[in-house]
């Protein structure tokens, strides 16, 4: 049978190593969790599987790995008594003789105190069976003291928290800030007639979409909490449900919501390149006049003037590919984000099926 990581790895198609997101060292807590929330799903009748007995002389304490005792025994010297449980605040009367409540060895007791058990009467040979919490690790294949039926249960789960995992993880892969090089600086050129162009106009720069801060521009107009307004701090709420509250139907939402304002962010920022180039259309036509101005007073100024144009012309395809690029990243992003979100939805669909058809077993 495969590894319990092949498996997950099957499922959501993640690489997964000792430096991966998640690791292999996380996807084993993942696993090791999964098989305690398990446990504590199963019905009485499977307890039995996940249970270890363990032995101590009565009226001396025994500490508990769990809470979940499912029967104690004392040995009467012929056979094991099965022992009655008792809330501890009656330990004291069920060594009075003439309390109804009494012990004896036909008829023993056991109570759970300060996260041990103990049997009375006292010095009998107890056994007691305990559910155990396995550790599980990512190499196995299956689990000890663990129903076979439940096991395909622990891969699902393992497989929910490694995608979850690798969700959070992505947000460093979403792409940096455009930098460009700094905007050519035009050369001096010489008064000439009025009416030729003596001087350039300003030359229009590139500027994106704010996308960080409560002033950002896609939600300026939002005022409700900072955790709304700024659209940076989306990423530490969706954080926080995912690793901290584990609430992965609000993680859903949030993400679509993310999702859906890089889609509104690209757009804004194709517009705001829409008005650079029109602007950068009008300047250049500028420019070429006083090229031509230039041209017919000074060589030398006409060709400053054209290294000038061929830098700017350099400028505008830089930022052209540099947008180009970040609104690739940004859409390749959103799909990937797009298509794991429904892939947590249909695992999370298949895990709860599974707890329910095991419960009713």
């Amino acid at each position: 049978m495969a590894t319990f990581e092949a498996q997950i790895v099957g499922l959501t198609s993640l690489t997964i190593d000792d430096s991966s997101a998640p690791t292999r060292a996380e996807l084993n807590q993942f696993l090791t969790d999964g098989a305690k929330e398990i446990i504590n799903h199963l019905p009485k009748h499977l307890l039995p599987l996940c249970s270890a007995e363990q032995s101590f002389t009565s009226g001396s304490a025994n500490a508990l790995n769990t809470g979940k005792v499912l029967s104690v025994f004392r040995s009467d010297g012929d056979i094991k008594q099965p022992c009655r449980q008792i809330d501890s605040s009656y330990k004291g009367r069920v060594l009075d003789s003439d309390d109804m409540d009494y012990a004896t060895i036909t008829d023993p007791v056991y109570y759970i105190e300060n996260n041990a058990v103990d049997v009375f009467p006292e010095g009998g040979s107890v056994t007691y069976s305990e559910v155990q919490y396995p550790t599980v690790s990512y190499t196995a294949s299956d689990i000890s003291l663990f129903p076979d039926e439940a096991e395909y249960l622990v891969v699902l789960y393992g497989a929910i928290k490694a995608l979850q995992n690798k969700m959070g993880s992505k947000f460093s892969e979403l792409p940096t800030d455009i930098t460009l090089s700094a905007l050519p600086v035009p050369p001096v050129v010489p008064t000439l007639s009025s009416n030729q162009i003596g001087s350039l106009p300003t030359a229009p720069a590139y500027t994106a979409p704010a996308i960080a801060g409560a002033t950002e521009e896609l939600t300026a107009a939002i005022t409700t909490g900072n955790s709304v307004v700024d659209f940076s701090d989306w990423f530490d709420v969706l954080g926080d449900m995912i690793q901290t509250d584990e609430d992965t139907e609000l993680a859903s939402a949030q993400l679509q919501k993310i999702s859906t304002y890089l889609n509104t962010y690209s757009q804004a920022m194709q517009n705001k390149m829409n008005i650079f180039n029109d602007a950068n259309v009008e300047y250049q036509a500028e420019v070429q006049k006083a090229v031509e101005n230039a041209r017919l007073s000074s060589q030398d100024d006409a060709q400053l003037l054209q290294k000038y144009q061929a830098e700017l012309q350099n400028y505008s395809n830089e930022l052209n590919a540099q947008v180009q690029s970040y609104t690739s990243d940004l859409q390749r992003f959103s799909q990937e984000h797009t298509l794991m979100v429904q892939e947590l939805q249909v695992l999370q669909a298949q895990y709860a099926q599974a707890v329910q058809g095991i419960q009713k077993s």
